[in-house]
């Protein structure tokens, strides 16, 4: 389901900022993958994710969120991988009260138990139905078991 399943001729440029706090940190490693010729930023550390949607911005390219809906940093960001903190809580407040909660173990949340999902979808995002029915289809692929993730 990743970028290159979805266009196998998406190059996809990685890198690491060993930051979870320094917002300039990860802004100047953004620029660099976009003066490498990324049109798509994926920030996932953090506070310093920040830095690197700010460089998305700046420089007019897509910037995608992580946890939280990002969507209130602007039109440039297309989506945001999301984490439901508020289904986990519910969910564990839930089965407290009623005596079902399994301590010791780990719960895992996901997209068939509505974990995780994406946020709202750019309001400037080219083909946006189009994009919205593919994220649509490739969570519930995801949530079936027919594609899974990689574990890595």
């Amino acid at each position: 389901m990743g970028a290159t399943k979805t266009n196998a001729k998406t190059k996809v440029i990685s890198g690491y900022s060993q930051e979870f706090v320094d917002q300039a940190k990860c802004k100047e490693l953004a620029l660099t993958q976009i003066e490498q010729g990324s049109k798509v930023v994926f920030a996932a550390a953090g506070g310093c994710g920040l830095g690197a949607l700010q460089a998305a911005k700046e420089q007019g390219v897509w910037g995608i969120g992580v946890d939280s809906d990002q969507a209130y940093l602007g039109t440039h960001i297309l989506t945001s991988a999301t984490k439901k903190v508020d289904v986990a809580v519910f969910t564990i407040t839930g089965q407290t009260a009623k005596g079902t909660f399994k301590g010791g173990v780990d719960t895992v949340f996901t997209v068939k138990n509505g974990g995780v999902g994406f946020g709202k979808v750019s309001g400037k995002a080219p083909n946006r139905a189009a994009l919205i029915a593919k994220l649509t289809a490739a969570s519930k692929q995801l949530a079936s078991g027919k594609v899974k993730p990689p574990t890595k």
